[in-house]
């Protein structure tokens, strides 16, 4: 039974059309791997087992009549908890909202529930998805990276990557508000995707920052992450900057590989940045990859994308994320509850209307830029994270550093393990990180690929044949 928790969506998708395992079968050897792993990589905040057994059964009574909603129906998932949940409780992993149960569900809940999937629970994430990963003082105490327990998964959506990581969940839906999808992805060897910004609808998602927040999935190959963003995407009247446009068929998209594309790397970017040699090395060798296998890979300038964590994204995310904890934070009995890392997003309250206007001009520019860019070519290359995940107690891993140029975001900065994930944040463009090797700790590194808005097909083709071409999405942590 364990074996089936091995399968990819499209693989259960179809042994399930084929009525050769059943949604309950599925179901119920997920829950018992999560009972027999959890306890150590705490990914669970809230487990609905009796909810997921009653969504499996109907689920495999559609299917015995040969009724089946989507190639999503009968997969076991779970959802970052800031996403609402109908009677089933919504923490932020906060104790200002540790007893909160909402009275209907997020519009990407929804969705999904209309596409037949079975939820799992709710997994874990730093305090309102701010500031990384979670500390032993929190409220919710840190998921493990199940790679090597000593190490960060990464935030903030740590529990969703760590679930699929270890095959406790055959997807999940997290957030990505600086990286929050990508990074932790990155750590645990999974996909994660963020989309286009306002393509998948936030109503019912307890946001942090308004301009820069998505919703995405995590998943353990790129087909599985087409399949998800097919189901979630869709125009969403709750939420503002929801846009109304078609849905493609992402899987019947990216089944056909694509010759033409033009890939970029931007040399300059990741000398301002710096990292760890051997996550260098690793781009370098899937950027190789893409040359053997027959694309163009040209060099070029993106001049002040260094600057967009500093001079844009920083203060964006702190102004609106203490704009929504405004209300809150001026009750003392309500402030207290907070942890001691998210009440440093009060700094956005020191910042003012220039500080705001000046990070919109920044956001301008750079998106400008970019947009200039894929004039000549339509995905950029970058690595998901300068350098491997940090041990949880600390301490340093011991491998080595190169300096970046930039002083500003130094490795002894938090932007510095958002340099290349939170500009695109600022830009809004679609980005996908894929697995792309091993450092010598054994723990995984991540590959990404940025592209236009709206071809979300194009990354997502990209880094399917990236993965026909290795096998680093294949590889299993070390669980038993």
């Amino acid at each position: 039974m364990s074996d089936l928790c091995l399968l990819s969506i499209v693989e259960a998708s179809n042994l399930i059309a084929q009525r050769k395992i059943s949604p309950l079968e599925l179901t119920q050897a997920h829950l018992d791997r999560i009972h027999a792993l959890d306890g150590r990589l705490q990914s669970f905040i809230t487990l609905t087992a009796d909810i997921a057994l009653k969504e499996a059964k109907a689920a495999t009574e559609v299917v015995a009549q040969g009724k089946i909603a989507s190639p999503l129906h009968g997969i076991p998932i779970t959802y970052k908890d800031l996403i609402a949940t109908e009677g089933v409780r919504t923490t932020a992993a906060s104790r200002v909202y540790a007893d909160w149960v909402p009275s209907s569900d997020a519009n990407v809940v929804k969705r999904l529930r209309n596409a037949g999937t079975v939820m799992l629970g709710k997994v874990h994430l730093s305090e309102f998805a701010f500031a990384g990963g979670a500390t032993e003082h929190d409220f919710i105490k840190p998921a493990r990276n199940p790679w090597n327990a000593a190490y960060d998964p990464g935030g903030s959506s740590s529990g969703s990557a760590v679930g699929v990581a270890a095959a406790l969940a055959m997807g999940s839906v997290g957030s990505d508000s600086g990286g929050s999808i990508r990074i932790p992805a990155a750590n645990c060897g999974t996909v994660g995707l963020k989309p286009t910004y306002g393509l998948v609808g936030r109503s019912g998602e307890i946001t942090l920052g308004y301009s820069v927040g998505h919703i995405g999935p995590i998943t353990r190959t790129v087909e599985d992450a087409a399949i998800m963003l097919e189901h979630l995407a869709g125009y969403d009247p709750e939420d503002r900057a929801s846009v109304h446009r078609d849905v493609p068929p992402y899987q019947k998209l990216i089944s056909e590989k694509l010759r033409d594309i033009r890939l970029g790397v931007c040399p300059l970017y990741m000398e301002a940045v710096g990292g760890e040699d051997e996550s260098t090395a690793a781009f370098h060798a899937a950027v190789d990859v893409f040359r053997r296998i027959g694309f163009n890979v040209q060099e070029l300038k993106i001049p002040h994308i260094n600057y967009a964590c500093t001079a844009g994204y920083n203060n964006i995310l702190r102004i609106e994320g203490f704009c929504a904890h405004y209300q809150n934070f001026r009750d003392p009995e309500v402030r207290s509850r907070y942890g001691n890392a998210f009440r440093n997003i009060v700094r956005g309250g020191f910042l003012s209307t220039v500080d705001y206007m000046r990070a919109q001009q920044a956001r301008t520019l750079i998106s400008a830029e970019l947009a200039d860019v894929f004039k000549s070519i339509d995905v950029l290359l970058t690595p998901t994270t300068a350098d491997s995940p940090a041990r949880l107690d600390g301490t340093a891993n011991g491998l080595r550093a190169t300096g970046g140029s930039d002083p500003k975001i130094s490795k002894s900065s938090y932007l510095h393990g958002a340099a290349y994930t939170a500009p695109f944040n600022l830009t809004g463009n679609p980005v996908i990180s894929v697995p792309c090797g091993f450092n010598s700790l054994g723990l995984p590194l991540g590959l990404q690929l940025v592209g236009r808005p709206f071809e979300e097909a194009t990354i997502l083709n990209l880094g399917r044949q990236y993965q026909m071409e290795t096998d680093w999405h294949r590889r299993r942590p070390p669980l038993s």
